[in-house]
């Protein structure tokens, strides 16, 4: 009877991926403890009892985690699955202590009391709310002063400065009696770590959840706290995976575009990326005439009605973020003038804006063969330099780029098979 030998590197790639499997076990079990502890000190347990049981129940998968992450390797594989089951679960339980008990129900953000209000006004009496001023918003659903745009003689933004769909997809919930659109916008998280999820290859796999809940502002404090991202991070991280389909690309690059402008920055580099791809030249233009086309078509569609009804209203409400007179505030470079250590003007951090995008332009097409990838970053890179320079322009990036990563580790591995 002859006994399997098994090749060195292939008890090597065993052992690596097995301790890697551990590891994310142990990381899983980490996060649920400082998670647990936290809604332990924020969830008023005395009034809250139904935090009481989140809590236990956080704890005794904290310790399941734990034991199981020492326990022989096909046991562990067995449950290869339950880390991402028991973040997620954490996720949603530290979401509901937050928006519930902490924050009492109120939305914090100007952004999501406005958006809200925009889908009702678009829902029930059927008004473009565009023309409209959205400052009633700010007391029905109680928001913190702190975190209301202001201009800089001190008055409010009031207008709604999203593209359409970043409202019209809270309608259907609001039809259904939503009330909090936190929870659509949790929907709309859960669905990007899963797209991540299952995209990576099997080894990878307890890896790719380390970027996502690394910090747990990604995870839940700012989804708690009232900021609709994963709206536009979900169809931007499907076009990474779908970039070299023009068609499916172009679908959801217009959507992600049709949410928020963070993703318009990403356009001439797209471009760049189509016409410097593999393939012949007529290939290439075809490639881009038909990705350009579809995003263009599928970002005007949620739109159109509001372009119509007033183009005004509405272009000047999309271009706010850039074009309207906010006060600098920022986790950019712009913080040596928001904290008064250098009075530069708002021209200045505009101006180093566009030099910092068309350098990067000007980089991209010039070394595209070293850098094609970094192209996902590169918002980040030009909303640092900028005038408003907040964190979750940054942090929503991080599902993409890992997305970004993925693909690459999985290309590599196809042609290395070839």
């Amino acid at each position: 009877m002859t006994q399997t030998k098994y090749h060195p590197v292939d008890q090597r790639n065993t052992m690596r991926s097995g301790l890697i499997l551990r590891l994310s076990y142990i990381f899983a079990s980490s996060f649920l403890f400082y998670e647990g502890f936290q809604n332990w000190l924020r969830g008023k347990l005395e009034i809250y009892h139904e935090v009481i049981f989140l809590c236990i129940l956080t704890y005794v998968l904290a310790l399941i985690l734990l034991v199981v992450s020492m326990m022989p390797i096909r046991i562990i594989k067995r449950f290869s699955h339950l880390p991402l089951i028991a973040l997620l679960f954490v996720t949603a339980s530290s979401i509901y202590v937050i928006a519930e008990i902490q924050y009492e129900g109120v939305y914090r953000t100007d952004s999501m009391a406005f958006t809200h209000y925009a889908a009702q006004l678009w829902l029930f009496p059927s008004w473009n709310p565009y023309p409209h001023d959205l400052q009633k918003a700010l007391e029905m659903f109680s928001v913190d002063i702190d975190y209301v745009t202001l201009k800089p003689d001190g008055d409010l933004v009031t207008n709604l400065n999203y593209p359409a769909l970043h409202f019209v997809i809270f309608t259907p919930f609001i039809y259904f009696g939503v009330s909090d659109m936190r929870w659509v916008t949790f929907i709309f998280e859960l669905a990007t770590f899963m797209v991540i999820y299952w995209k990576s290859p099997a080894e990878l796999r307890p890896l790719v959840m380390v970027p996502l809940f690394a910090g747990s502002d990604l995870a839940i404090n700012f989804t708690a706290g009232c900021l609709g991202d994963y709206l536009w991070v979900l169809p931007l991280s499907l076009t990474v995976f779908y970039l070299e389909n023009p068609i499916l690309s172009g679908l959801t690059y217009g959507l992600a575009c049709s949410v928020k402008q963070e993703p318009w920055i990403l356009a001439p580099y797209l471009m760049i990326y189509m016409l410097r791809s593999n393939g012949g030249g007529l290939r290439r233009i075809k490639k881009l005439s038909i990705f350009i086309m579809v995003t263009v078509g599928t970002f005007i569609l949620p739109n159109l009605f509001f372009i119509l009804n007033d183009p005004e209203s509405w272009f000047n409400g999309v271009t706010t973020p850039f074009a309207g007179e906010l006060i600098v505030v920022s986790q950019g470079i712009s913080m040596v003038t928001q904290k008064g250590l250098l009075p530069l003007s708002k021209t200045f951090y505009t101006t180093l804006t566009a030099i910092t995008a068309t350098l990067l332009f000007i980089y991209y097409g010039l070394y595209f063969s070293n850098i094609k990838d970094t192209l996902w970053a590169f918002p980040a890179l030009i909303m640092w330099t900028s005038p408003r320079g907040l964190q979750n322009y940054f942090i929503y990036l991080i599902p993409v780029c890992l997305a970004a990563t993925i693909k690459n580790y999985s290309k590599s591995e196809e042609d290395l098979r070839k």
